[in-house]
């Protein structure tokens, strides 16, 4: 179990501090705290082939995390910042083609070396990379850091919120093993410290969370539509693996070149829809992209899904809806914010974001063990999987669950997305 721990912390650790570093990037230069982030995302990965225990594994991920919150808060922000707002949309397709692009890339060389220089050594393939972007950064910003006058940081507000995510974390993670019932103390401490939080930023003259930003609909609606999202898409290869090679007999191949056909239609489709959104509005085309992988869950959910092609399609339809709905939808939360608050928007989208995603991963996994027999979870996580009508069935049933909790979420996401203001075109 501790092993599920390697990517959640990453995760965690992401998630935990990009409001943070947000803040901070906005008192002592974006770039600055862009450059640190992949040094600090480096450094953690020469000692991965030496960890001698999962627990210093965790440690090193927790790491690496952190150095990725820090570029990856300021990455929309130095765009927000540099880029016109007439052209802004195009910028974030750009960006998220970018995005797309490297998941794409990753998967592909990670299942190529995964299996000829070991998992270890397949960190060490980060190093030449981040490197690359750090002194790509050298030679391309100059001359536009911004820094910001803040009297403190609410450290206090920082630790309530890390303590009551982490707490919740545990808390769906222990239910699998457990019962949600004999874990019940960790929820409820959850609620006790988000509640602390919630408090500590109404009194805080620095907040942690700078509340005043969702005072601007635009912002509202596009972070409650984002987190929709991750919430319902982040698992998809993790269930959508587990589906086809168990129920449908795929092999790892024929699984891998399903599932790759979404991030390649997210990065084709992003570039298209932020010059879309440039010309005509963010609003619409974000409610398109949310409704149409609303619709690729519905289908899952009513399809009796048993071919390649049953499947094929509505992955199809995640990956276009999601192009077509990632770049317009941060366009809409970023047009409006001053300039002076652009790395705390940013690092509070990040925030949700990688919440939406910590969170898709353990409700998913919460569904789908309750449907599950405790002897099914265990052939499944040893590997040693034997046939069984009554284990599929049960499966099965825990697949719908999820796909359509996930279309009644991106659904009610398409919606929300209609509630933004139309965005006024510069001339």
């Amino acid at each position: 179990m501790l092993v599920v721990w390697v990517p959640l912390s990453f995760l965690i650790s992401l998630t935990s501090f990009m409001i943070l570093f947000g803040k901070l990037s906005d008192i002592y230069g974006k770039v600055l705290f862009f450059r640190i982030g992949f040094v600090l995302f480096v450094l953690p990965v020469f000692f991965i082939p030496f960890a001698y225990n999962i627990y210093f594994l965790i440690s090193l991920v927790l790491i690496m995390g952190a150095g990725a919150a820090l570029f990856g808060t300021n990455t929309v922000a130095i765009i927000s910042q540099v880029i016109p707002k007439e052209k802004r949309g195009s910028a974030l397709g750009i960006n998220a083609m970018s995005i797309y692009t490297g998941l794409v890339t990753s998967i592909l060389l990670g299942s190529a070396l995964v299996n000829t220089i070991g998992w270890k050594y397949l960190f060490l393939i980060d190093t030449p990379i981040a490197l690359t972007g750090l002194v790509i950064s050298f030679i391309s910003m100059k001359g536009f850091e911004i820094k910001n006058k803040v009297n403190k940081i609410d450290v206090l507000g920082s630790i309530t919120f890390t303590v009551s995510l982490l707490s919740f974390v545990i808390y769906i993670s222990a239910s699998e093993i457990y019962t949600w019932q004999s874990t019940l103390y960790l929820f409820a401490f959850a609620v006790l410290t988000l509640l602390i939080f919630i408090y500590i930023e109404s009194k805080s003259k620095n907040p942690f969370l700078d509340l005043s930003l969702f005072r601007n609909i635009n912002f509202s609606a596009a972070s409650l539509s984002l987190f929709f999202n991750y919430i319902s898409t982040y698992y998809i290869v993790f269930v959508f693996t587990i589906y086809m090679s168990l129920i449908l007999k795929f092999s790892i191949v024929e699984t891998g070149l399903v599932l790759i056909a979404q991030p390649v239609l997210m990065a084709a489709t992003s570039p298209i829809s932020g010059r879309l959104a440039d010309k005509y509005g963010s609003k619409e085309l974000s409610s398109i992209g949310m409704a149409t992988i609303s619709a690729a869950f519905f289908l899952l959910y009513f399809l009796n899904i048993s071919s390649s092609i049953t499947i094929v399609i509505p992955i199809i339809m995640i990956g276009l809806g999601f192009g077509v709905f990632s770049a317009p939808n941060t366009n809409s939360a970023m047009y409006t914010v001053e300039k002076n608050k652009l790395g705390i928007a940013s690092g509070t989208l990040g925030t949700i974001r990688y919440t939406g995603q910590l969170l898709s991963i353990a409700i998913s996994s919460l569904i789908l063990s309750s449907s599950m027999p405790k002897a099914m979870l265990l052939q499944m996580f040893t590997g040693i999987y034997t046939e069984n009508t009554v284990y599929k069935q049960a499966f099965l049933s825990g697949f719908k669950e999820v796909m359509l909790v996930s279309a009644i979420l991106t659904l009610l996401g398409s919606f929300i997305s209609l509630l933004k203001s139309k965005e006024i075109k510069l001339s």
